[in-house]
């Protein structure tokens, strides 16, 4: 008998738009380096692989990075970030009714995220969204991030979690090489941030909305049956 699945989940882009308040948190730092702002569309192709590489994408979109200190910028972020950490973040369209559904059933799930702990765990807390996760491993829990599949497996570590019977859902080519260097198999979510080209970047499935997730999962877990 299969295990039953364990779900682990990325965050920005798969269970929240935070697009906007990323904006307005990159666009204060930007402002205060005597830098221009960035629009939203600018600011969601440079997210995704945690605050300082958006920041350094963000200054060398705006000037360059020669004379910046990066690591400074970063604690700017973090202060404006933090000082309103929700109010421009929104969850995505069926995602509280799909874990709540998950969570019933006894599905086990985690985050498997690139964004900092400070900023993470305070979104979470404020969208009421941490009661359904066993395990959040943010860019500060491990050395080794997305696309490194040890982050997928170390957030499966402290779910308790076996690899056989997990599959990772995201939206970028980023989660889906994490997904694939960690071995598990991989939803993706098409309305995210970042295009995904299933001919270079298969997935085990493709989903349009979130509601399409839970017969995504038992697809999967049937073939998992069906494998000798």
């Amino acid at each position: 008998m299969t295990p039953h699945p364990a779900l682990v989940f990325d965050l920005d882009g798969t269970l929240i738009d935070s697009v906007p308040q990323v904006a307005a948190a990159v666009n204060m730092t930007l402002t205060e380096a005597a830098r221009p702002a960035l629009s939203i569309t600018a600011v969601r192709g440079i997210i995704g692989e945690g605050a300082r590489t958006t920041l350094v994408r963000a200054f060398a979109t705006t000037g360059g990075t020669d004379d910046i200190d990066i690591d400074a910028m970063v604690e700017r972020y973090l202060i404006h970030y933090l000082a309103d950490p929700s109010s421009h973040t929104t969850i995505f369209p069926g995602v509280t009714e799909v874990l709540r559904k998950f969570r019933a059933l006894g599905t086990v799930m985690g985050i498997c995220t690139n964004k900092p702990g400070a900023t993470t765990r305070p979104v979470l807390d404020a969208l009421n969204l941490s009661q359904y996760f066993a395990a959040v491993i943010t860019a500060d829990d491990t050395r080794h991030r997305k696309p490194d599949g040890r982050h997928v497996l170390a957030t499966l570590a402290a779910m308790k979690a076996d690899r056989n019977s997990a599959i990772f859902v995201g939206d970028s080519a980023p989660d889906l090489a994490a997904a694939r260097d960690a071995g598990v198999p991989a939803i993706v979510v098409a309305y995210g941030y970042g295009y995904v080209d299933p001919a270079t970047m298969p997935a085990a499935a493709r989903i349009e909305r979130f509601h399409e997730l839970p017969a995504a999962v038992a697809r999967i877990a049937a073939r998992r049956e069906a494998t000798p």
